[in-house]
């Protein structure tokens, strides 16, 4: 006679509810209102994640070291613009604002990006003279690296895949390749749509997606959402926020914090199967 003894323990499933939306969804904030969103990167539709009563946000960022978004609001004298840090949950149902400090100087629509080693830089840009900066994310504190020249207004700043800085310049509506040690640019690709006075970029690796003004700001953009390549600037329009951002637009736009994007799988045991036989 044989028996079969089977033994197991549970399997726990804990799911994150995502916003019931198509496509894997991105974050944007909206320059006059300070109101973030989850934006779709199937088709641009847009759902309201809430108000953040911070307005005036020139840039919005992921940060991965510590899982954490992070924007600075705009001024011209160097006490109004401002570094924040911006609490979401994964349910991408709220969002809370945490005042860190003043950046110190002058600060147009802008950009944020996160290198490898922690380090955060920024761009001030617009009306101003173009300076890339290194902030501090304990006292919101900007040190100059240098000036850029020819003037330049970007719009978004990321990383890519192979660690060359990118930058969403809405002065020529250029994507630029930015050496972070010398201030220095170069063209990848010249031909981008009509950016306008603010807009926002998301980078993935290799890929990634860029936000164009509202058609309220101070230059209008074409309001829209496209995904673009890294390497190449070749770009694709994913969808038009006509009649739905109606103001400035999007000053900021950023991946999903994880584990906001994941479904987190934990095995609490593991199934045993003993055959025994006598």
């Amino acid at each position: 006679m044989e028996r079969l003894w089977v033994g197991f323990m549970p399997i726990i499933l804990v799911a994150v509810v995502l916003p019931a939306m198509a496509g894997s969804p991105l974050i944007g904030v909206e320059e006059d209102t300070g109101d973030f969103y989850a934006i779709s990167t199937a088709d641009a539709s847009i759902q309201f994640i809430g108000h953040s009563g911070v307005v005036g946000l020139g840039a919005l960022e992921y940060n991965p070291h510590d899982g954490r978004l992070y924007g600075f609001t705009t001024g011209v004298t160097p006490e109004e613009p401002e570094l924040y840090r911006f609490d979401i949950p994964m349910t991408l149902d709220a969002v809370t604002p945490h005042s860190i400090g003043r950046l110190g100087l002058p600060v147009f629509e802008g950009g944020l990006a996160f290198a490898s080693d922690g380090t955060a830089y920024a761009m001030n840009g617009g009306v101003l003279l173009p300076i890339l900066l290194r902030v501090n994310l304990s006292s919101g504190e900007a040190t100059p690296v240098g000036e850029i020249s020819p003037r330049r207004d970007i719009a978004g700043l990321g990383w890519r895949s192979d660690g060359v800085m990118i930058g969403l310049d809405s002065t020529e509506n250029d994507l630029l390749a930015i050496d972070p040690t010398k201030a220095t640019v170069s063209i990848i690709n010249p031909n981008l749509p009509i950016i306008g006075g603010v807009g926002g970029m998301a980078l993935l690796g290799g890929s990634g997606y860029f936000v164009t003004g509202g058609p309220e700001a101070d230059i209008p953009g074409s309001n829209e959402l496209y995904s673009f390549d890294a390497f190449t600037g070749e770009h694709v329009l994913i969808g038009s926020f006509e009649d739905v951002i109606v103001g400035s637009g999007f000053s900021g736009l950023s991946v999903v914090p994880e584990p906001a994007t994941l479904t987190l799988l934990a095995l609490a045991g593991v199934a045993l199967l003993h055959r025994k036989g006598r």
